[in-house]
C-alpha cells in the first residue's frame, strides 16, 4: 500500500498510517473549571460538567480499502452510558472482556474528509488486552459508514492521507 504524495514527492505506506483524536469533542466545549474536574487518559474520559456525568472511551474504527491487504485506522472517542463505561472500566485488564459488550455508543470526532461524522451511532466492540476496542458504524447512508461497510477505493483513501499530512505538516 505504498504511494508516492504528490505534495512531498515521498513514499508512504498507507498500511503504517493512521490518524486520531487526543480528546472527545466535548473537551474543547469545556471551562477550565470543568477540565479541572473532569478526567482525561489516553484510553478513557470521564466529564464532569453542568451538573451531568460523561463517559468516552478511545476506540479504533477501521475502514477497509480496496486493493489494500490491511484496514486504514482512525483513533476516535465514543461516548458510552455509564453502566457500559464501567463494565468496559471493570474489565480492562481481563483476558474474558472480548465476550462482553458490545456496547452502544455515539462517535465523537469529526472525521476529514466526510460529511459531519459527530454524533453517528456506533457499536464498540471489545477486543484482546492491550488493544483498543473497534468501533461499528451503524449501517446507513452516510459515507464513513458505507466505507466502513463497503470499503474505499484505494487512490480515494491516499487523496485524504496525502490531504491530512499537508494539513499536519508532515509532507
Amino acid at each position: 500500500m505504498k504511494f508516492t504524495c504528490s505534495t512531498c514527492g515521498e513514499q508512504h505506506d498507507l498500511g503504517e498510517m493512521a490518524f486520531g483524536f487526543d480528546r472527545p469533542l466535548q473537551w474543547e466545549l469545556l471551562s477550565a473549571a470543568e477540565r479541572e474536574k473532569s478526567e482525561l487518559t489516553s484510553d478513557q474520559c470521564i466529564i464532569r460538567a453542568q451538573n451531568e456525568t460523561h463517559y468516552f472511551v478511545r476506540a479504533c474504527l477501521e475502514i477497509p480499502v480496496i486493493g489494500a491487504d490491511r484496514p486504514f485506522g482512525w483513533g476516535v472517542w465514543v461516548s458510552l452510558g455509564e453502566r457500559s463505561f464501567a463494565e468496559m472500566t471493570d474489565n480492562w485488564h481481563n483476558p474474558q472482556r472480548r465476550e462482553l459488550g458490545p456496547y452502544f455508543g455515539w462517535l465523537c470526532a469529526k472525521i476529514p474528509g466526510y460529511p459531519d461524522t459527530a454524533f453517528l451511532k456506533t457499536m464498540v466492540h471489545n477486543r484482546e488486552v492491550g488493544l483498543r476496542p473497534i468501533v461499528e458504524l451503524e449501517p446507513t447512508d452516510h459515507p464513513l459508514s458505507r466505507h466502513q461497510r463497503a470499503g474505499i477505493p484505494l487512490q480515494e483513501m491516499q487523496n485524504l492521507a496525502v490531504k491530512l499530512l499537508r494539513e499536519h505538516g508532515q509532507s
